[in-house]
């Protein structure tokens, strides 16, 4: 059996035994005396809260009331009081048969501390907050995030966190909130600028959810936050290769059109607008067909039906000589290339590249018949 006089006062045999059971819980437990004596604590207990040389029981419970307490600040072994709440139950138990005794044990809620390690433990930063905008807890991400050490942060202002000019309007967002009870912002996400101690602002992802204490007579809220700032650099750098490879093709002197799988144009380059003469707006979002001469645009989504439905390649990866319909109705010979691109989650895109024949085929004929010229010359055949 433990040893439990230390500094204690002795046990009765009653006392005893309650001592014993609790050594046995895995909550912190202690047993006090109606007038607040501390007599004694069970290991768990021992190991984390103040001296057991302590007398009474508010020496380790910061409260006034200790017999009605719920939650509360609760000091350590190090002689510190936690910056964050603990639960607490107090337990009133029969009058001891053997001295009269009337005692209470105490547990502070261990479960509150499983919890608080699964929050400290997160990757994404959380804070609490009461009706005041006061900062209840953080977790450990929180105080890497932002650079502050935990006292720096609990008992502050949140604006002390908002960036972008929030901070200043936080006590009226608060306070409309709280008169209306009009949710803009709790229970969603959002994209909003935080601000580090040393000052330096970067994007975060906002989530807030609203909790309340255990009896209910407090409100709090809860905010789940999400550093965006290497997600925002890859989505900046992803637009700069955007942007440069649609410079590329605009600047191509071959006109070139990308689709989807159900021939909606996605893109289309300058040269294709000049080539077929729509713009750029009259083009995206329409359908291929639009374009397609030779009696093939009525025939076009079954082309593309087919192929999805069996896979069997006739045009694809090939170049062959179709007839384009331009904006006016005039049709024109060209060269005709589509290469089949998978995107993301296997959705298809299809890319063709149009060469216009007409100057070849004029040029053809211009030889042709200055070739029937000199041969006729030649051979007198004029």
């Amino acid at each position: 059996m433990p040893d439990r006089t230390e500094s204690y006062m002795t046990l009765c045999p009653v006392g005893q035994m309650i001592a014993t059971s609790l050594d046995g819980a895995s909550e912190r437990a202690v047993l006090v005396a109606a007038d607040g004596t501390t007599l004694y604590m069970n290991p768990p207990a021992k190991g984390f809260l103040c001296k057991t040389s302590q007398k009474h029981v508010t020496d380790f419970l910061v409260t006034d009331d200790w017999l009605n307490v719920k939650h509360c600040c609760v000091v350590m072994q190090n002689g510190t009081s936690t910056h964050n709440f603990r639960n607490i139950t107090v337990r009133q138990l029969d009058i001891c048969p053997c001295c009269s005794q009337q005692y209470y044990v105490i547990y502070i809620c261990g479960k509150y501390e499983r919890v608080r390690k699964v929050v400290d433990n997160s990757l994404d930063a959380v804070f609490t907050v009461d009706e005041s905008g006061i900062i209840c807890t953080v977790n450990k991400a929180s105080l890497k995030l932002f650079g502050y050490e935990e006292h720096e942060l609990v008992g502050q202002d949140i604006k002390i966190i908002c960036g972008g000019g929030h901070g200043e309007h936080h006590h009226q967002y608060m306070k409309n909130y709280l008169q209306t009870g009009i949710k803009k912002v709790i229970g969603k996400k959002r994209e909003v600028p935080a601000r580090k101690k040393d000052g330096t602002e970067f994007p975060v992802e906002l989530g807030l959810q609203e909790i309340s204490s255990q009896g209910g007579e407090k409100r709090f809220f809860v905010g789940f936050i999400k550093d965006l700032t290497q997600l925002k650099a890859h989505e900046d750098e992803l637009q700069e290769r955007r942007a440069l490879a649609e410079g590329m093709i605009n600047a191509s002197f071959e006109p070139m059109i990308e689709i989807d799988d159900k021939g909606e144009i996605k893109l289309v380059n300058q040269a294709a607008c000049a080539l077929l003469g729509y713009t750029r707006e009259e083009f995206i979002g329409s359908n291929i067909s639009m374009i397609c001469g030779g009696g093939h645009a009525e025939k076009h989504a079954s082309y593309m039906k087919k192929y999805m439905e069996t896979g069997v390649k006739h045009i694809i990866g090939r170049k062959r000589q179709v007839k384009a319909r331009r904006k006016d109705g005039s049709e024109i010979e060209v060269e005709l290339g589509v290469q089949e691109v998978t995107m993301r989650g296997g959705k298809k895109a299809f890319c063709g590249y149009i060469r216009d024949l007409t100057q070849q085929k004029k040029d053809k004929r211009a030889l042709i018949k200055q070739q029937q010229l000199i041969h006729g010359k030649f051979f007198g055949s004029e």
